[in-house]
């Protein structure tokens, strides 16, 4: 403001004309100068917001840690007070992704295979803990033989996309016999009938398409029934071809830590 009484001061002292032009340089100069204290103002505000938001983040950061914080807590404290230890915890929940993961296969699965169980050509179900696909022998082979019949052939035909679409899994093929004993020159026992079945099996199911190095064959003889060999109607349910999906017991938690010995 002194600056600008100083320099009307000065003008009065001046001639008419002269007095003009100064007058405009001098609003041309003031202008100038309130334009950059606007600016100036401007930045300063600006600067105040910047760094309004960089402590909000910083802040929110901070919170977000101190919640992580209190989260891994709060596990352990519960953790502490389930007498579960976090690498417990931690197995607990790699033992649960793997579970989950294998029931995924076995969805999968028994919708590849939903077309077959309805028509009845075999059967799907759990023991000892596997998934478990069974065709009756009555559909598989003659009585005391281990030739497939065309109906066998049919159904191995088209169980094995439903296999495949799995991915990499191992299954084996056990060959089940009822409790009449057989002696032929072929057979000496129910041994070499159920084994010489799965065997079978095996070859067909290699013949349509199945990896051969994710297939093995057993034979489990008169030993592992699923009926009461008492009655016609049993020792049938007996005579069958299991086929089991098998575990993958290497992402089972803590398995190889086990095999290692550490």
């Amino acid at each position: 403001m002194r600056r600008v009484l100083l320099a009307l001061t000065v003008l009065s002292l001046v001639p008419s004309c002269k007095a003009k032009e100064l007058e405009a340089k001098l609003a041309n100069v003031q202008g100038q100068l309130d334009d950059t204290e606007r600016q100036l103002a401007q930045k300063k505000q600006e600067n105040t917001e910047l760094d309004a938001q960089s402590k909000t983040y910083q802040a929110r950061i901070g919170e977000l840690e101190g919640e992580l914080s209190q989260v891994n807590d709060q596990l352990t404290a519960l953790a502490a007070e389930q007498g579960v230890t976090m690498k417990e915890l931690s197995e607990l929940r790699a033992d649960k992704a793997k579970r989950e993961k294998e029931l995924s296969v076995y969805k999968g699965l028994f919708s590849q295979l939903k077309k077959l169980v309805d028509a009845g050509t075999i059967e799907v179900g759990f023991r000892k803990g596997r998934m478990v696909v069974k065709l009756s022998n009555a559909i598989l082979f003659a009585s005391g033989r281990s030739k497939l019949e065309p109906a066998g052939i049919e159904a191995v035909a088209q169980l094995v996309p439903a296999l495949n679409s799995v991915g990499k899994r191992d299954f084996l093929v056990a060959g089940h016999t009822d409790s009449d004993t057989i002696k032929t020159a072929r057979y000496k026992s129910n041994w070499e009938l159920s084994s010489a079945r799965a065997l079978i099996m095996v070859k067909t199911m290699i013949a349509e398409g199945y990896p051969p190095q994710q297939i093995g064959a057993a034979g489990f003889g008169e030993y592992d029934p699923v009926a009461s060999n008492d009655t016609p109607e049993g020792k049938a349910l007996n005579r069958r071809i299991e086929i089991i999906l098998m575990p993958q017991l290497g992402e089972i938690p803590g398995m190889q830590e086990m095999l290692k010995g550490s």
